[in-house]
């Protein structure tokens, strides 16, 4: 076995000895997966003033066959990304010390904006140094301490974008998201005096999405009211305001990328479904015709039933579903494909979405299940909310917790299907905890100054641009 190994590493070596002159690489055996046998290859680049590297590159390779290993068979794919490359296609060789060092920018970055260094995986997210930074141009705000628990990811590099942004596009975001409440201010100032009373600032939040309770509503209003006058001005709120705005974009951020993937894994269920599906039904329409003895193009339902199980196909809940969908009537099987294939189909996207499932959508749900004493799937939404206030691996600003209570679907009876949920909640909560998005969270001024003259926008106007923020 030892010498099927290094054949194995000589092999890796020789190859990525072709990527780079810059940087030192060393390859060791993890273990055998459904992939193959799993090598890991890691760059670094010590120096002499940095003899122990500040970062480094994994690189995972994958062999079936250590008897006979070749580049041929051998894939690969670079730390913190699906997809798997072949040897000499989808990267060309000449690009592989840029793709290097494009990972090793990515993490130096979450070094000196996190500064958390090399010790990511013993911290937390966010620690003192953080906060001060997060703070320093709101002094005046109230402190919060913002946690989520690096066990809660899927990767140390999760909280990074893939793509850089450029500080020309977060001067413009900020611009645009300063700009927008004070739209939404003057919409709710119609005298155009500059100042709003309590129950006008409880109107400015509901056209900002913001649905508070009644307790809620005035302990936030009497913290921003710190003249005790009764009246706000655009100062006294432009730093929650603008908080709430930038709550909504990291939503609107998660849900565009989860509506992505859920569009990914509908293309692949329907790629799976294409040719065995179409083979099921041909057997299908066969059996049918033998029991369709009058030949009328129908069979009763009982008879359909029993052709669907017998193909060994369908699960007992999808031939249940299907036979909810055709009723009791006599079925025309040479056009009940389509009823067959939304059924399978759907429930295929439903099995590989909880196939995908993160660690944060599961800690979640277990989190969530505490609350639901009779097994029903459903809890209140104040259970929901206070269980995520106390979580001790979660620690959220009060802005976000009421963006999430406003955002989160509740039947008439304030029931939410924590199950449907989850999923949802833990992209936006990692999008709270974005890197670029708390940087540009930090940078949000509290005394804002914008144009005062800017054409008023109507609210259907300011409604639309609410939900396209961060999408």
């Amino acid at each position: 076995m030892t010498d099927l190994l290094e054949r194995s590493i000589h092999l890796i070596n020789n190859f990525v000895s072709q990527w780079t002159k810059k940087y030192l690489y060393y390859t060791s055996y993890i273990e055998e997966t459904t992939s193959g046998h799993t090598f890991m290859t890691v760059f670094s680049l010590p120096t002499p003033s940095n003899p122990i590297p500040v970062a480094t590159v994994k690189v995972y390779f994958y062999i079936p066959d250590l008897t006979d290993p070749s580049e041929k068979t051998m894939s690969f794919r670079f730390e913190n990304d699906s997809l798997i490359h072949l040897v000499n296609r989808t990267i060309r060789i000449s690009q592989m010390e840029k793709w290097i060092e494009t990972i090793l920018a990515r993490k130096d970055r979450t070094c000196r904006i996190m500064f958390l260094g090399t010790e990511f995986e013993q911290t937390r997210i966010i620690n003192k140094r953080m906060d001060e930074v997060l703070y320093e141009k709101q002094p005046e705000q109230e402190k919060e301490n913002l946690v989520i628990q690096p066990e809660l990811l899927e990767h140390d590099q999760e909280l990074v974008n893939q793509f850089t942004i450029t500080e020309e596009e977060k001067i413009r975001e900020i611009k645009m998201l300063t700009e927008l409440l004070y739209q939404c201010f003057r919409q709710i100032d119609k005298d155009d005096m500059g100042v709003i009373s309590h129950e006008e600032g409880g109107q400015l939040f509901l056209l900002m999405g913001l649905h508070l309770g009644k307790h809620q509503l005035e302990d936030t209003l009497n913290r921003l009211d710190v003249s005790r006058t009764g009246i706000l001005q655009f100062k006294d709120i432009s730093s929650f305001g603008i908080e709430i705005l930038h709550s909504i974009y990291c939503q609107n951020q998660a849900l565009k990328e989860l509506r992505e993937k859920e569009e990914e894994s509908r293309f692949e269920a329907q790629w799976m479904l294409s040719t065995d599906l179409r083979n099921v039904y041909k057997k299908i329409v066969e059996q049918c015709k033998l029991k369709d003895e009058d030949e009328i193009h129908s069979v009763n339902s009982n008879v359909f039933q029993q052709i669907l199980e017998e193909q060994q196909f369908f699960t007992e809940d999808e031939i249940k579903q299907i036979m909810e969908i055709i009723g009791q009537k006599d079925v025309e099987y040479q056009t009940s494909d389509k009823v067959l294939e939304e059924t399978i189909f759907e429930n295929l996207v439903k099995g590989l979405l909880e196939a995908q499932r993160s660690k944060m959508e599961v800690f979640l749900l277990e989190h969530f299940r505490r609350q639901d004493k009779d097994n029903t799937g459903l809890i209140k939404i104040n259970e929901l909310m206070i269980a995520l206030k106390n979580c001790e691996k979660i620690k959220l600003s009060k802005v976000q917790l009421y963006s999430l209570q406003s955002y989160i679907k509740r039947n008439d009876k304030d029931l939410v299907n924590y199950k449907q949920e989850a999923r949802k909640i833990g992209a936006i909560i990692k999008k709270f905890f974005n890197i670029d998005l708390m940087e540009q969270r930090s940078r949000l001024p509290q005394h804002t100054k914008i144009d005062a003259y800017i054409p008023l926008k109507t609210p259907e106007q300011i409604q639309e641009q609410i939900k396209k923020v961060g999408s």
